[in-house]
């Protein structure tokens, strides 16, 4: 079994992020950023996420001009 990367967001971009979202229901978030709740709630709470979805979530942002 291999271990799963972990890769923690800085709170400066989670809290841009949360200044964009409109209310926090889950369609909204997986519409905006294209993360689920459950990740939302940890990078709120300032957890580390799984590194695939950070990598991808990050590229979604730069792309969208966010950051």
């Amino acid at each position: 079994m291999s271990t799963q990367r972990l890769t923690q967001v800085e709170p400066a971009v989670v809290h841009k992020m949360a200044s964009m979202l409109k209310s926090q229901k889950p369609e909204v978030i997986q519409t905006s950023f294209g993360i689920g709740l459950n990740t939302w709630v940890k990078l709120r709470e300032g957890k580390a996420i799984r590194h695939s979805v950070a990598v991808r979530l990050l590229q979604r942002l730069q792309r969208d001009q966010v950051i």
